[in-house]
This record gives C-alpha cells, sequence and structure tokens, in this order.
C-alpha cells in the first residue's frame, strides 16, 4: 500500500524560489549579453555559473518534497523521495513510538524546502535518528530498529499502523537489509569517486581563468593585434582584438567536448580514460592560456 505524508508546508515555497532564481538567472544572461566586454562582464558571468549549483540543489529538494511517499508492504516499509529509496525491514522493527519524543534533531539550512527529509540526529538514548518526514520530530511516528530510529510522519497514521500490523503478522517472504537505494545520474557517472568531479571542476575554473583573463584586460588592448611575426621578426598576421576570444572559445569546447565524451565512456564504466579525457581538457586550457598570456603582453 501506498501512505501519502501529512503536506509539506514549504515545497511550493521551494518551488517559488527555484523559478525566481532562474528568472534572475536568466535577467543576467541578457544583460550580461548587452554589456560591453570588462570585468564587469565577467563578473556576471561567474555569478551566474555560480548560481547554477544552487538552482539545482532547490529543485532537487523541491522534487524530494513533492514526491515523498511510504511504501508498505510484507517485507518492509520504503520510504520514496525523488531518486532515493529508503527501505526499512519490517522484520528488524523492534518498536513504535507515536511523537511525543523531545526534537533533538537538528535540520540544517541546505536541507530546505524539505527540512525534515534526510536530516539526522540522536534520540531516545544513543540510537542514531533519520528523519524522512515532512513535520519535526514531536509530530512524527518513530520506527525503532536495533541500531536506528526512522521518523515518519504518515497522513493517515491509523491505516498506517494498521497496514503495517496487517503485514507484520503474515511474516516476510524475503530477508532485507535497511539501505539505502539511489540511482541519479550523478553515482551512475561518478560511483562516487573525487577524481571524476575535481577534474571537471578543474576543467569548469579553467574556462573561467581563460575568460576573466582576457575580459579584464580587454578594455586596454588596442583594436588591432598581431597574432603571428615573420622570421624577420615583423608581424605578417594582424587581427581584431575580438579574435582573441578564440582561444578561450578552444578551451570551453575542449571542456564540453572532452567532458561529454568522458561522460559516455564512464557510464560503460571506462573510468580510466574518462580521466584522460577530462584532464585532457585541462592540457588544452593550460596551452590556450600561455598563447593569450603571450598575445595580450
Amino acid at each position: 500500500m501506498v501512505f501519502a505524508p501529512l503536506t509539506c508546508r514549504t515545497r511550493w515555497e521551494g518551488a517559488a524560489v527555484t523559478v525566481w532564481l532562474a528568472l534572475i538567472d536568466g535577467l543576467l544572461v541578457v544583460w550580461m549579453l548587452r554589456r560591453p566586454v570588462d570585468w564587469a562582464k565577467f563578473l556576471l558571468l561567474v555569478a551566474i555559473v555560480a548560481s547554477m549549483p544552487l538552482i539545482v540543489h532547490l529543485a532537487l529538494r523541491t522534487w524530494a518534497a513533492f514526491t515523498l511517499e511510504y511504501w508498505v508492504d510484507r517485507n518492509s516499509i520504503t520510504v520514496v523521495w525523488a531518486n532515493a529509496r529508503q527501505v526499512i525491514p519490517l522484520g528488524r522493527i523492534r518498536r513504535i513510538i507515536r511523537g511525543g519524543v523531545d526534537n533533538l534533531s537538528r535540520t540544517a539550512w541546505l536541507d530546505w524546502p524539505a527540512p525534515y527529509l534526510g536530516s539526522r540526529g540522536r534520540a531516545l538514548g544513543l540510537l542514531n535518528i533519520t528523519l524522512l518526514s515532512t513535520r519535526p520530530l514531536p509530530e512524527c511516528l518513530l520506527l525503532e530498529t536495533d541500531n536506528a530510529v526512522f521518523a515518519l510522519s504518515p497522513e493517515d497514521t491509523e491505516g498506517f499502523l494498521a497496514s503495517l500490523q496487517a503485514r507484520h503478522s503474515l511474516g516476510p517472504v524475503a530477508a532485507l537489509e535497511p539501505v539505502v537505494l539511489r540511482n541519479t545520474p550523478w553515482d551512475r557517472v561518478f560511483h562516487r569517486e573525487a577524481t571524476g568531479p575535481v577534474l571537471l571542476g578543474a576543467g569548469l575554473l579553467g574556462v573561467l581563468a581563460l575568460f576573466g583573463a582576457l575580459m579584464w584586460q580587454f578594455p586596454d588592448l588596442p583594436e588591432a593585434l598581431a597574432f603571428h611575426y615573420n622570421t624577420d621578426g615583423l608581424p605578417d598576421v594582424v587581427r581584431e582584438k575580438d579574435a582573441l576570444f578564440l582561444l578561450p572559445s578552444i578551451g570551453l569546447l575542449a571542456w564540453l567536448a572532452n567532458g561529454a565524451w568522458g561522460v559516455w565512456m564512464a557510464l560503460r564504466d571506462q573510468r580510466t580514460g574518462a580521466y584522460m579525457l577530462w584532464g585532457g581538457a585541462i592540457i588544452v586550457q593550460a596551452f590556450s592560456f600561455m598563447a593569450l598570456y603571450t598575445l595580450i603582453n
């Protein structure tokens, strides 16, 4: 059976904030595109890039708040939210407590707009507690297992307890372990390893460094620059300074192309090849930066 939680009071606020941040980012993009090339334009670019993780995080937490459900079968209670599953085997539950427990767990501001979903703390002595609910601890139904406590907030508490009792009396048909199951693109690509995110993050910083170095000095550069010299040391290729953006663009394209190709390889468990591609983009950016430095100095 599927049981809905008590209504999350902040999920619509999370949706509104996410939409507003996306709209603000859109306005910043328009403003950035209309500005002349200078340091202020680069700062707008940095602000837009820096806001992306926050928007994605808020969108994921809002998605979790809207999709929280409790599934009950003969083997377990499965708490479902977004793309995560918390399995609580019925045979591991020692007792059920209906609220009345002090709110000893702390919620983090990063958990908003689902502050009671995934938050952890300690309660009932030294047992760890995991909130999988839409309400604070005193308003939750607590399921105590051997080494943890899970706090749930089903809307139909009586029906939820009756369903647990009926299925517990039948007995399980499979032995399960308490586990959190996730199926996210992040996990499929990186497998909880830090090497991939570090390489991709370094590549993104390299792209920003290339554009930043050029945009910071762009207003002070002459309108025409020598791009190549002949054997006598005289310039034989002269172009407008806008052509300098070719070098940061090469770094950006290398990061995008190698990044996408590396993700494709990582999904097929060719992790060494993926790391080489992601690292190769950084090498391309390093050479682009040296060429850019030579041209503008």
